[in-house]
C-alpha cells in the first residue's frame, strides 16, 4: 500500500503544482503559436493518455505565459491512430499520442515492441524503455520519421476478453475471433496461440463487438472498462501478454521552430506530464478489475504454469518472425535491455 500512497500522492502534487504555475510565467506573451495534440481514448481523467495532455497543456500555457497554446483533440477527433501520426508528421496537427499498434508502419524496427510476454512487471519495462534502449529508439523513430518523443506511457498490459466461454490456457483460444489491432507482430501472436486473429481498427472495435464481428479482443483492463468495450464481453484472462505503450510526440520541424527557452518548457511539462499519466494508469487499472468484476465480468488469473505455456507458445513465433522482418540488432538491443532490467529489479 505504501507504494501506491505514494504514487497517488505524486500524481496529486504534479496536477496541484499545475493549477498554481499561473503565478509564475517566464516568458513574455507574443503571438501564440498553436499545438493541437491528438489522442484516441476518452477524455477523462482516468485515462493516461488524456491526464498527459491535460497537465502538459496547463503546464506549457502557464509558463510560456501564454505564448504557447495547447488545443486536445481527444477520443478520435483527429481521425483513428494512423490518420492521426500521418497529421502530426505532416503539420497539420503538430502533436500526438498514439500506441505501438501503428508504429512499425512508420518505422519497421518497431514491431520489437509486439513481441508478447516480454515484461513481468511496469518496473521491468519502464527501466527498459526509460534507459540506454529507450533513448536510442526514440531517436531512431525521430530519425525516421520526424517525429520526437517528448514522453511514453502506457495503458496497462494487454490481456484476452471474449463473450464466449472462459479462457485459463492457450488451448481454450482455439476458434474464438480475437480482435487484433493493424500489427503484424499482435496478429502472429493471437495465432500461435491458437486464437483466429480479425485485425480491426480501434475506433470500429466497440461497433465489431456490439455486432458480434468478433468474439473477443486483446486490450488493458482499464481502457476496456473507460471505453466500454467490456459491455460485450463476458471473461477476462490476466494473461498480461502485451505492455501496451503510449508515446507523446511532436513534430520535429515544430519542436526546433520553438525558441530554447520554450523548447525547454515542453521538455519539462512532459516529464511532468508522462509521471502523472503513469501513475492515473496504474491506480486506475487497479480500480478497473473491480468495476469489471462488479459488472459481471468472470476474471481469471493463470497459475504460473499456465503462464508459461502461453509464453512458450505465443512468444517464439513471433520473435523469429519480428528477426526475419527487421533484423536481429533491434531484437537484442531490446532483449539484452530486458536481462539488465530484471536483474535489477527483479523478476516480479
Amino acid at each position: 500500500m505504501e507504494l501506491f500512497s505514494c504514487i497517488r500522492t505524486t500524481a496529486v502534487a504534479a496536477l496541484t503544482a499545475v493549477a498554481t504555475l499561473s503565478a509564475v510565467p517566464t516568458s513574455t506573451a507574443t503571438a501564440a503559436t498553436m499545438l493541437r495534440i491528438s489522442h484516441t481514448t476518452a477524455e477523462t481523467m482516468q485515462q493516461g493518455s488524456h491526464v498527459w495532455a491535460v497537465v502538459f497543456k496547463e503546464m506549457v500555457e502557464d509558463r510560456t505565459g501564454g505564448e504557447v497554446k495547447v488545443q486536445i483533440l481527444g477520443a478520435n477527433a483527429a481521425g483513428g491512430e494512423r490518420e492521426q501520426l500521418q497529421k502530426a508528421q505532416t503539420g497539420i496537427n503538430q502533436m500526438t499520442i498514439n500506441s505501438e499498434i501503428l508504429m512499425p508502419s512508420f518505422f519497421k524496427p518497431a514491431q520489437i515492441l509486439g513481441i508478447p510476454y516480454l515484461f513481468r512487471s511496469d518496473a521491468v519495462a519502464w527501466q527498459v524503455l526509460d534507459g540506454d534502449f529507450g533513448k536510442e529508439f526514440n531517436d531512431a523513430w525521430r530519425q525516421a520519421t520526424g517525429l520526437r518523443v517528448l514522453g511514453v506511457m502506457n495503458a496497462g498490459f494487454r490481456s484476452f476478453f471474449n463473450g464466449s466461454k472462459a479462457v485459463q490456457a492457450p488451448a481454450d483460444l482455439k476458434g474464438l475471433k480475437i480482435r487484433t489491432g493493424e500489427n503484424q507482430a499482435h496478429i502472429a501472436m493471437v495465432r500461435a496461440l491458437g486464437g483466429n486473429p480479425v485485425p480491426i481498427a480501434w475506433s470500429e472495435l466497440y461497433t465489431s463487438l456490439q455486432q458480434g464481428v468478433v468474439d473477443g479482443m486483446e486490450n488493458p483492463p482499464g481502457l476496456a472498462y473507460a471505453m466500454k468495450l467490456h459491455e460485450h464481453q463476458k471473461h477476462l484472462t490476466l494473461d498480461r501478454h502485451l505492455f501496451s505503450i503510449h508515446a507523446a510526440m511532436i513534430n520535429e520541424r515544430t519542436f526546433q521552430s520553438l525558441t530554447p527557452e520554450q523548447q525547454a518548457i515542453l521538455s519539462e511539462a512532459a516529464l511532468t506530464a508522462t509521471t502523472a499519466a503513469r501513475a492515473t494508469v496504474l491506480l486506475n487499472e487497479r480500480q478497473a478489475l473491480k468495476d469489471l468484476e462488479k459488472a459481471g465480468i468472470e476474471i481469471y488469473t493463470p497459475t504460473a504454469a499456465q503462464y508459461e505455456e502461453f509464453r512458450a507458445l505465443g512468444r517464439p513465433p513471433v520473435e523469429e518472425m519480428v528477426r526475419k522482418d527487421v533484423g536481429d540488432e533491434w531484437v537484442d538491443k531490446l532483449l539484452q535491455g530486458v536481462d539488465a532490467a530484471e536483474a535489477r529489479v527483479g523478476k516480479q
